[in-house]
């Protein structure tokens, strides 16, 4: 027997399920189906790493208040690793029963199953109890989320990504993070808070290759200080359990650790979809071709989220997925890049949004470059060595509007967020000092700038 539907979306993730949030104003039906309620965003690395992020804060936070100025006759802070495995365990349910709750409220009917194309409009879904029902769809969404790829550095087990961290004992004493990236560098930086010797190898010559080059290396003259073991130009080509621990080879040598942690980055997951059946055409890199709009080969057929590989962040998932299911629902609107921020949580943390200037340099624009470096205005930090925060500014001269911005500094992401409006709307450099802000925030920066541009 077959089924209808007028949307199905392939993945009950943050872009499927806020997709099915926006589809729902049509009153049709909608169908969600995914192997796991909350995606890869649940089953993989990314509430995982947000939540021991957020633990480490708040226990590296504690530790310097109490340093600060609270008398007690505790002489250690102890971790109860017991309690993280079960806060970030609690974090996993309470993110499933809230898609859950979107899903309801959607009135979309959500199947847990694997999903496979048949045709160019339906699909075969293969449910827990290996049953199989058929799916004709008017609109489809493909929002599976990306997968850790699999890696031939220690075959002999399963996966070495942080998603492993919940079946861990306790916090390691060292701890290898193979991979400078976004997440490896986050992975990193709350090891380092939870106290345990980190080294974090990275192939190419510096970490955070999308970030521009002058606050990479102040990120890492940061990390270095923190006692973090950075080695850069370091290709790992076999990782091997000799007694307790593991040794990560390269051509440079060996690097020793109780722990490792593969975070090289993640791929699309859509191997099994089988999209040579639906028409949808794949590159030689093995991604789904798409336009602007995020319609794929086949005009019925859209995607959204992590699975397009522009960028692999919630922020992208919410708005890639508004997108997308804005044109399902007839309208023809572009995603705009330049306009998506990015945000690093590293220690110090980094945010960026726009253009570096190599990438402006790169297109043949007439731009400026400000640079404003100034103290931790949060003087709770200043007794753990404070930091400094970097903001890099591009703009254009003709226009006077800024093309880009990269900062790294405590609490950053909220600069960031004001700059995403600033740059949506279009506002000058010439209007910005006629806004008033609070002190002491980050977004004065802004108005001191622009008065230095002037």
């Amino acid at each position: 027997m077959v089924k209808s539907t007028d949307y199905i979306i392939i993945g009950a993730g943050p872009a499927g399920v806020c997709a099915a949030n926006i589809l729902s104003k049509s009153g049709k039906k909608i169908v969600i189906v995914g192997k796991i309620l909350g995606g890869s965003y649940c089953s993989t690395n990314s509430i995982v790493s947000e939540s021991l992020v957020g633990l480490s804060k708040m226990f590296e936070k504690f530790r310097i208040i109490k340093d600060s100025f609270i008398e007690d006759d505790v002489d250690n802070v102890a971790l109860d690793f017991k309690r993280v495995k079960k806060i970030v365990d609690s974090n996993l349910n309470k993110a499933k029963k809230q898609f859950l709750e979107i899903i309801e409220d959607a009135q979309a009917e959500y199947i847990e199953g694997t999903a496979v194309f048949t045709d160019s409009n339906m699909l075969d879904i293969t449910l827990p109890d290996n049953s199989v029902v058929s799916y004709k769809f008017k609109k489809c969404l493909i929002a599976t989320g990306a997968a850790v790829p699999k890696s031939n550095l220690y075959p002999s087990r399963k996966n070495l990504d942080i998603s492993t961290f919940i079946n861990m004992e306790s916090i390691p004493d060292s701890v290898a993070i193979i991979g400078g990236g976004a997440l490896g560098v986050e992975v990193a930086s709350f090891f380092s808070r939870f106290g345990s010797k980190v080294t974090l190898v990275e192939k190419s010559d510096r970490l955070l290759p999308i970030v521009d080059a002058q606050i990479s290396k102040k990120l890492e003259d940061t990390l270095k200080k923190r006692g973090i073991n950075l080695v850069t130009s370091h290709n790992i080509t076999k990782i091997e359990r000799v007694g307790q621990k593991y040794i990560a080879l390269s051509e440079a040598g060996p690097v020793e650790s109780e722990e490792v942690f593969i975070c090289t980055g993640r791929v699309p997951a859509i191997q099994e979809l089988k999209l040579e059946n639906a028409g949808v055409n794949i590159d030689e890199n093995g991604f789904m071709i798409y336009s602007n709009n995020l319609q794929t080969c086949n005009k019925n057929i859209y995607i959204a989220g992590d699975v397009s590989h522009i960028m692999m962040n919630l922020s992208w998932a919410y708005y890639s997925a508004t997108v997308a299911a804005r044109n399902m629902l007839g309208e023809n609107i572009e995603y705009t890049p330049e306009i998506l921020p990015v945000y690093i949580d590293t220690d110090p943390e980094i945010a960026l949004i726009g253009l570096s200037e190599e990438a402006a340099k790169a297109r043949g624009l007439d731009y400026g470059v400000f640079k404003y470096v100034f103290g931790d205005i949060y003087g709770i930090y200043n007794n753990a060595g404070g930091q400094q925060t970097v903001i890099k500014t591009i703009y254009d001269k003709s226009s006077k509007t800024f093309l880009g911005i990269q900062a790294m500094g405590r609490e950053v992401n909220g600069l960031i967020a004001t700059f995403a409006i600033i740059m949506k709307l279009k506002i000058t450099i010439e209007q910005i000092p006629d806004f008033v802000y609070i002190n002491p925030v980050f977004n004065e920066f802004f108005k001191e700038v622009s008065e230095k541009l002037l």
